[in-house]
């Protein structure tokens, strides 16, 4: 199948490692000129191909620094990846921890988009990336299991006041997906229940009808296939990428 990326500008927020770094890369193997965001861009190693830039969604200023740096240069794809917040229960979180959250998975993307909206053209496409707990609440995870539905509802009523102006924008939502983030929920969980990080992935995994975790370079296909002119018919949508895992309808 044809993506019909080559020579169109794809920006991927969170790029330099895990899901963001799947989607990036399966993006600039398109053909697409692609630039990724870190918060720490000096230790990172791209590719040639890929530049790299500085930015923290939890952080104003930076938001600020980042869309002024970029110019006028137009955005055909964009996709939204912030770091995940904090885990934890609701009564082991603070109000700073809810703050902080929210100003990294919601108010900053918001800033962000609000900032680049005008760089889009017709044809473009912005892509939120969340997690399936906006279909099933995940244990000990209620910052995500909060915060995660508002981008999902963000991403469906942008899809439809931009609309108009031709721009496409969807939600793409990973299950377990084998990266460092998982990793350490996991590692986490078997600290809690005095148990391995093999023991539970292995509990995890069966739960997932396909009997796996995902590969992220699957969850960058098919993030870089919503964000392009392929999918040009496709909008207000949240995929799950999860192994029919989910089990809400």
């Amino acid at each position: 199948m044809e993506l019909h990326l080559a020579g169109r500008t794809v920006l991927v927020l969170g790029g330099s490692r895990g899901l963001g770094r799947a989607v990036a890369e399966a993006a600039s193997a398109e053909g697409a000129r692609v630039t990724v965001t870190s918060r720490v861009p000096q230790s990172i190693d791209t590719s040639r191909s890929i530049r790299l830039r500085g930015l923290d969604t939890a952080v104003p200023e930076s938001i600020a620094a980042f869309l002024a740096g970029w110019g006028t240069e137009p955005v055909h794809g964009l996709f939204v990846n912030t770091g995940g917040p904090r885990p934890g229960d609701f009564d082991q979180l603070a109000q700073a921890d809810w703050l902080a959250a929210c100003q990294q998975l919601l108010l900053g993307p918001i800033a962000l988009v609000r900032g680049l909206v005008p760089l889009i053209p017709a044809g473009g496409s912005i892509l939120f990336n969340t997690s399936s707990s906006i279909r099933v609440p995940i244990s000990h995870l209620t910052l995500s299991n909060v915060l995660r539905p508002a981008v999902e509802a963000l991403g469906k009523t942008l899809a439809e006041e931009l609309a108009p102006r031709g721009i496409r924008v969807n939600v793409i939502a990973p299950g377990r997906i084998a990266t460092e983030r998982v990793a350490q929920l996991d590692g986490a969980r078997a600290d809690r229940e005095g148990s391995t990080r093999d023991a539970v992935q292995a509990a995890a995994i069966q739960n997932i009808p396909l009997g796996r975790y995902g590969d992220p370079a699957e969850f960058g296909r098919a993030a870089v296939f919503l964000l392009s002119p392929a999918a040009g018919y496709i909008s207000g949508i949240s995929l799950l990428v999860d192994g029919a895992q989910s089990k809400a309808l």
